[in-house]
């Protein structure tokens, strides 16, 4: 059985093999909160690979197959999981041209942004 997954983000890094491509994706889960407005609820972070094309800060839609896999983490401080996805589809919803996204290009996922996050996806 697999595991069907679709999710939006920011692509943060681009990874070139001979085989093909990994995008590093940032995606922002939310959650409805009581009063009916929407928050951040934590931060997932995808490798996918796909079709080349993409640039680093494309606001991409992404449907694909996940796949889980446990690593040892750099620091020694134990086990990590690192969540793949095999793309079926990778649609570009706004282009970053090789420069990071804007507050108005996050802001169509997370209406809340007023600025840009400093942290990045840890690969």
């Amino acid at each position: 059985m697999t595991i069907r997954v679709e999710f939006d983000g920011f692509i943060n890094k681009v990874r070139e093999y001979e085989w093909g491509v990994v995008y590093d994706i940032a995606h922002t889960q939310r959650k409805k909160q009581p009063d009916g407005t929407w928050a951040n609820d934590g931060r997932d972070y995808f490798s996918v690979t796909g079709d080349r094309g993409l640039s680093e800060g494309d606001l991409v839609s992404v449907k694909g197959t996940l796949k889980t896999k446990t690593y040892d983490k750099r620091d020694g401080s134990g086990k990590g999981v690192a969540l793949n996805v095999r793309a079926d589809e990778i649609v570009r919803r706004a282009t970053g041209n090789g420069r990071n996204a804007s507050v108005s290009e996050m802001q169509a996922i997370w209406p809340e942004v007023k600025e840009i996050p400093d942290d990045n996806a840890p690969f």
